[in-house]
């Protein structure tokens, strides 16, 4: 267990939630990411997200997507990535950081590259959201490098596999993801993953494939907090998702929209703050 997970359960056993946030990759770079995390860190904000553009964006909300395109167009890749990575992990050595970016993206830094990186900044969870962990049984021996080096890598439910039947092959598939699952698990509050800002959530159904998802680690004796993820923007919806689902949240759209409508670094602080309180 390391330091993410236990940070999470100690949450849990207080009937709190943690909050991670990602921080796009909008010029300029570095300026505009430093100055969002001063923000997110002063907010109390768990862990920060650092996004690892892609080459041929896709699957994205309609707000990431548009970040991802800027990023492409303008030749943002890994290596300003790390640049960021670098410097917050050197500036805040108490907060802990995440890379998130398809294995594409990964590919091109090479992975023993980007698994050594990640090493050698301290980083504890590593989220590539296209890697077949359990479908082609990690076939670049990925999760394992990162295991080797002490990194989780965090795996994703969505409510449809959650509430697989037993005895299918969606349940079987389940409790190998579960089986698998280390640092967290996010579990996905919008169908495919897509992201962007909701104004309405499924909270019935996403407490029943937590519930789901907690009889399947009992079974398979492997216990891993569960981060709803995919369109949470709201205090509101914070609370809700925490304090009676009982579950961690994640989100990036609620901030970027802030950001490209030029909200002051005031009117960003202040929305971050009741994101955090709502969770506690």
């Amino acid at each position: 267990m390391n330091v993410v997970e236990e940070k999470l359960l100690a949450y849990e056993a207080e009937k709190k939630g943690g909050i991670i946030v990602e921080i796009p990759l909008l010029p300029p770079i570095p300026e505009t990411q430093f100055e969002m995390a001063d923000l997110l860190v002063k907010a109390g904000i768990d862990i920060i997200q650092i996004p690892i553009p892609v080459r041929f964006p896709w699957m994205y909300g309609t707000r990431i997507l548009t970040i991802q395109q800027m990023a492409a167009h303008n030749g943002v890749w890994y290596e300003q990535s790390f640049q960021v990575l670098k410097e917050l992990v050197k500036r805040y050595p108490d907060t802990e950081f995440m890379p998130v970016g398809f294995y594409g993206g990964l590919q091109r830094m090479g992975q023993s590259r980007y698994v050594q990186s990640l090493a050698e900044l301290g980083v504890h969870v590593a989220d590539v959201p296209d890697y077949p962990l359990v479908h082609d049984n990690d076939p670049r021996g990925l999760v394992r490098e990162l295991n080797e080096h002490g990194i989780d890598y965090v795996t994703i439910i969505s409510m449809d596999m959650a509430m697989a039947k037993e005895g299918t092959s969606g349940y079987e598939h389940l409790k190998k993801v579960v089986s698998m699952s280390h640092g967290f698990c996010f579990l996905l509050a919008a169908a495919g993953g897509k992201t962007g800002e909701q104004s309405r959530m499924d909270y019935e159904g996403l407490a029943a494939a937590k519930k789901r998802i907690l009889c399947m680690q009992e079974k398979v004796n492997r216990r891993c907090p569960i981060v709803a993820v995919c369109g949470i923007s709201t205090p509101e919806q914070v609370r809700i998702l925490v304090k009676e689902a009982g579950l961690h949240v994640m989100f990036g759209s609620a901030l970027f929209t802030r950001m490209m409508k030029g909200e002051s670094k005031e009117e960003i602080y202040q929305f971050l703050v009741e994101m955090k309180k709502a969770a506690i």
